[in-house]
This record gives structure tokens, sequence and C-alpha cells, in this order.
């Protein structure tokens, strides 16, 4: 018997449904954004599964439950929890990552960050210890760089707040020292974004971690964030 969906092509409707049944905070929350419904197409849900599409430079879609609607024109899509194999439709799989969130506070003895405003530095810290960080000095989607420091004084951790196209808040490329790992500066950092987040008015706040860094996923929980979703990425084959 073929499963019944829902379909609507109004952004509110679709995040109101992704809200029902993720919670408030949620990927769909994290990647669409009532202020800027240009690149929305639809969602689709049934009573434990949604999906939705967007276009940007491609038609890109994410996926929840165990049988979410597929779009055939997804060139690429982002499915949580999946438990679908090589194969998602006629898309095939190509990596994971997980997202975590938080509604954002302010955390006690964290009440601030120290904003970082020596370029070189940064791009320093991020090319030694996470080259491959997504946002780096330049990118218009910055709002502030921030970082702890060791009791010599010098910088042990780095980590951007950005703000996307979508809306959402996102702590990227959150790099620490090879020298000082595993001393709680990752968290310390995160829990003072989290501060800092409140303090401008940011109501949630999240981020973006490989499903193999266990490091760093470890670091994230301590500092409060909840996981929203284990993705797994699917693409069109040759894309």
């Amino acid at each position: 018997m073929q499963k019944s969906f829902e379909q609507t092509s109004d952004l509110e409707i679709a995040l109101r449904w992704a809200r029902e049944l993720l919670g408030e905070v949620n990927g769909p929350g994290i990647f669409l954004s009532e202020a800027n419904s240009e690149g929305f197409l639809g969602a689709f849900r049934s009573e434990d599964s949604f999906s939705f599409t967007m276009k940007t430079d491609i038609i890109y879609g994410h996926a929840y439950g165990p049988e979410p609607h597929i779009d055939p024109h997804w060139e690429k899509c982002a499915v949580a929890f999946s438990n679908f194999g090589p194969k998602f439709g006629d898309l095939e799989i190509s990596n994971q990552f997980d997202t975590y969130g938080i509604s954002t506070k302010i955390v006690p003895g964290f009440e601030t960050i120290e904003e970082l405003c020596e370029e070189e530095l940064i791009k320093k810290i991020l090319d030694e210890n996470a080259p491959s960080s997504s946002v780096y000095p330049g990118n218009p989607e910055i709002i502030q760089w921030g970082c702890v420091r060791n009791r010599s004084g010098e910088v042990s951790a780095v980590g951007a707040l950005v703000r996307w196209a979508s809306g959402a808040h996102v702590i990227s490329s959150v790099a620490t020292v090879e020298s000082e790992r595993g001393k709680g500066f990752a968290t310390e950092l995160v829990q003072r974004f989290i501060s800092q987040s409140s303090h401008l008015g940011i109501k949630t706040l999240s981020l973006g971690v490989s499903h193999k860094n266990a490091a760093a996923i470890k670091a994230y929980k301590r500092a409060g964030m909840k996981e929203i979703a284990q993705f797994t990425n699917y693409l069109k084959p040759g894309f």
C-alpha cells in the first residue's frame, strides 16, 4: 500500500510540521528560514516522516523518519539517522556528518567570549589544526571569531559564530591547537559562544561535525549541545 503524504509549498506550514515531528530545535529549522524563503520548493509529511526540497546552486533535499517522500529531482540529499544503505532512491551514499543544537542561555562561569581579530593567526591555527574548516577569515557569513587561551595567554582554540543565508546561527571552524587537545578548551569555547549568542538575542545555535570525530562530539556534548540528527549525504551518481 502506497504511503499517504501531506504536501505544502508554504514554508511557514513546513516549519510547523518540522517542529511537531522533530522538536523545537530541528534540522529543517537550521537549513530553512521564513525570512529567506526564495529557495524553498516544498515539503512532505506523514505521521512519522518529513522531507523538504530547496534550490540553491543545486536541487537539495532533507529526509527524516523511516519512510520519507523522495523527490526524484534531488541532486543531493541529507538523510537523518539513515538505515537506507548505499542507495537512497536514485542517489548514492557520499559521507556522514552529525548536527547538534541548543536553545541559547547564559552559561555560568562562561558568560563572555574573547573576540579574536588577528586574521593571520586564525588562518595559521586553522591551516595547522583544522585545514578542512568550512569558513576562514573574510567569509561574509561570519559575525565574529572567538577564542580561549591557556594559562600562558596563548590562544588554544578558535571558532567562528556565523549566520547562514537561511537565518540560522552556527558555530563553525572550531579548531584546537594540537598540543592543547584534551584539556577542555573546545568545550569552553562552545559554552562561551552559547552565552554570547544569548547576549546577542539569538535563540538557537547549532553546529556540524564529522560523524567520525568522536573527540569533538564528546566536547560539544559536554558543552550542553544536543544531537539533532546523524546525517548521511547522498549524491546523484557522477555528481
